[in-house]
């Protein structure tokens, strides 16, 4: 009887299983041109143009003939030299506190104009390293870094904290851990990025738990994440790259689900290119010394 009724069952749930028909015939879509750039103070532009196409294309088109004018502070400073891979460079260091406007002639569409303006960078205060920060489910023990910096409460800030571990052969950005800090709490996602919108204070410390991907034990010492030396960067950041990487991570995820079986929502990327698609936003950025932290 016991047999009969999951036999039963399964019959059941496999027919009245959901099912809808998935397509590979999508309608037309007219190509739109993409403008991609992070500028980064201290660095130069570099500038990625293609075009957007329907989804079932795939191979990205690069455009390599693209006309690009580069302004700054309102004044004509050169036009950025292709790399015949859809990447464009200027000579001009970018700095903070400057306006920034591309004009973006491809052939065949109108001409795209975007603009933008970094912040200048906060100056860290202080970094302590704890080794022992807390335990997760796992009873693994894990660091944290609590960074002090300068904010300024009268005006809504963007900032975005990068943990880099220099472990044997390579760099590696650091994970997060629990988050226990409230300004993260409040961004309402696992990163690092945030405004300073509940910041009362000019000085705030930020504490982050990480994980450095690597973890181990030794005789009877406990299960602990392996340390490596580290360098912290403080980036200042535009509200346009600020909500560029919220728009992204939620984008990411609804198209890779960490379950087979869990929901897939759609977000659509944050763009702040008008007549095109494509993000022209960055930071200034304080990077500290190597810090060497030990058990």
């Amino acid at each position: 009887m016991r047999s009969l009724f999951f036999v039963t069952l399964l019959i059941l749930l496999t027919h009245c299983s959901c099912r809808e028909i998935v397509t590979d015939k999508f309608p037309g879509f007219t190509p739109v041109p993409t403008v991609n750039s992070i500028l980064i103070a201290g660095k130069l532009m570099k500038v990625h143009v293609s075009l957007a196409e329907k989804l079932d294309t795939n191979q990205l088109t690069l455009v390599n003939d693209a006309d690009i004018s580069l302004y700054i502070d309102g004044n004509y400073a050169e036009n950025l030299l292709p790399d015949e891979n859809g990447i464009y460079f200027s000579s001009s260091i970018v700095e903070p506190l400057r306006s920034y406007r591309l004009d973006v002639n491809v052939p065949g569409y109108n001409t795209i104009t975007c603009n933008e303006i970094l912040p200048a960078s906060s100056p860290i205060i202080n970094i302590i390293h704890t080794s022992n920060a807390g335990k997760d489910e796992e009873g693994m023990i894990y660091p944290s870094v609590t960074l002090s910096f300068k904010t300024n409460p009268i005006e809504r800030q963007y900032f975005e904290i990068v943990i880099r571990t220099l472990q044997t052969r390579n760099e590696r950005t650091a994970t997060l851990k629990k988050i226990t800090d409230p300004v993260l709490l409040n961004e309402g996602l696992p990163l690092t990025i945030f405004s300073n919108e509940l910041i009362r204070d000019s000085v705030y410390a930020m504490t982050i738990n990480y994980f450095t991907g690597s973890a181990g034990f030794s005789g009877n010492e406990p299960y602990r994440t392996t340390l490596y030396p580290l360098i912290i960067e403080l980036r200042s950041c535009s509200s346009n790259y600020y909500r560029f990487v919220k728009q992204k991570y939620l984008y990411e995820k609804g198209r890779y689900p960490e379950f087979l079986a869990a929901s897939t929502n759609a977000f659509p990327l944050f763009s702040n290119i008008p007549g095109g698609y494509g993000i022209f936003a960055g930071y200034s950025v304080v990077v500290s010394d190597t810090l060497f932290p030990k058990y």
